[in-house]
């Protein structure tokens, strides 16, 4: 079996608190820095990681692209965000299958950037199979068929269906879904898993998992 390759891929969003995104970008093998976080991520303990920058450079100096040197790599269209090029360059230099990926710092100060890089996260799940988003209060993953998901009684629990059109099941949450569509994001929110698992089956279904029993 060959070995996980942890990247973790830090955004432009609130830098993480919670000790489990904190803790994804000290166990990173390599960082790789949306360039409109690279002054917190260089603030932060985390700047001895090996790591790259990408972006389109509008959020940085030309004394920090001097600094950065190789470092930085510009990519200079505009059609998609930092997030999307990031997880681009992923694809192209990590082997898919081995590389777990992290997003961090991908949620906060603006909720339309938040709603854009959850979208970014469901289209990238059928290229890197082991990817997810941690917040400082839970973890987005994404469904492609059937998943089963390690849990605790009373987790708080909520599905969107990115593809409207896909039928949700589930088992071992407290409300089940059985073949039922969920065109609106809030019809599949505020559930809780029922013990120490549950699995959802659907097409590109983001789960979010919280990390604390309420």
């Amino acid at each position: 079996m060959e070995e996980v390759l942890r990247i973790a891929i830090l955004a432009a969003g609130d830098f993480p608190i919670h000790w489990r995104p904190i803790q994804a970008l000290r166990e990173a093998f390599f960082i790789i820095c949306c360039d409109g976080a690279y002054r917190a991520f260089r603030n932060s303990a985390f700047n001895h990681q090996e790591f790259v920058v990408i972006g389109d450079g509008d959020s940085l100096t030309a004394d920090e692209k001097r600094e950065l040197g190789d470092r930085y790599i510009p990519v200079a269209e505009q059609e998609y965000n930092d997030l999307h090029k990031a997880l681009t360059w992923v694809v192209s230099h990590f082997p898919p299958d081995t590389t777990h990926v992290t997003i961090v710092g991908a949620t906060g100060r603006r909720e339309d950037h938040t709603l854009g890089n959850l979208a970014h996260l469901a289209d990238f799940a059928s290229q890197l199979p082991l990817i997810e988003m941690l917040t400082d209060h839970g973890r987005f993953t994404v469904t492609h068929g059937t998943r089963h998901f390690q849990s605790h009684n009373g987790q708080q629990v909520s599905l969107f269906a990115m593809t409207p059109d896909t039928e949700v099941s589930t088992e071992g949450l407290r409300w089940p879904i059985e073949g039922r569509k969920l065109p609106r994001w809030w019809q599949g929110t505020l559930n809780q898993a029922l013990g120490d698992h549950f699995s959802v089956c659907g097409r590109q279904v983001l789960v979010f998992q919280a990390y604390n029993a309420v």
